[in-house]
């Protein structure tokens, strides 16, 4: 027998419905009612949002920072850096290895600022905001063309990393073992 019900309907104006209006459909998945997310999230998990929205410019920031490297030094695609040894084959290196670093751990960075958001939202999105600016010092630092001007931002961002990585797994542990 096919159900006549809508797959969408609105769910009853709530307190959670009126924090988050976006999300205030339930879906029918075999005949069961599935409500969305939005109000198992803390009330300051916003900020956690906001952060992660904030690590996506900077990631941006750091590929246009590329992109015009690569049109001023003429690296052409799909070279992924300058050969030689001269200065500006340098300062193009070293532009498009501060951001391939950051590519390296911003994915797991987001993961368990996800995470960790659940239960702890604001110390959350304090150390990723920690480790985004680390990663514009870093970057800046970086793409002059001397590595060792990278040092203060890769300390910053690899100590709100690490910080991360530390209080996620605890944090697991403690929900699992609850």
């Amino acid at each position: 027998m096919i159900s006549r019900a809508p797959l969408i309907r609105p769910l009853r104006r709530t307190a959670v419905a009126a924090r988050a209006p976006a999300l205030r459909t339930a879906r029918r998945s075999g005949g069961v009612v599935v409500q969305a997310a939005a109000g198992a999230l803390p009330a300051t998990y916003g900020y956690v949002i906001a952060s992660t929205a904030f690590t996506a410019a900077v990631l941006q920031w750091q590929a246009i920072r590329v992109a015009v490297a690569r049109k001023k030094f003429g690296i052409e695609y799909p070279q992924m850096y300058a050969e030689g040894n001269g200065e500006e084959a340098r300062i193009f290196n070293c532009t498009q290895r501060s951001h391939q670093n950051t590519l390296e751990t911003a994915p797991a960075m987001c993961i368990m600022v996800a995470m960790l958001g659940l239960v702890h939202p604001v110390t959350a999105a304090v150390l990723n905001l920690v480790w985004a600016v680390g990663r514009i010092f870093y970057a800046t630092g970086y793409s002059t063309g001397d590595p060792k001007k990278r040092l203060p931002g890769a300390a910053a961002s690899g100590l709100a990393y690490l910080a991360s990585i530390i209080i996620t797994l605890v944090t697991g542990l403690r929900v699992a073992l609850a």
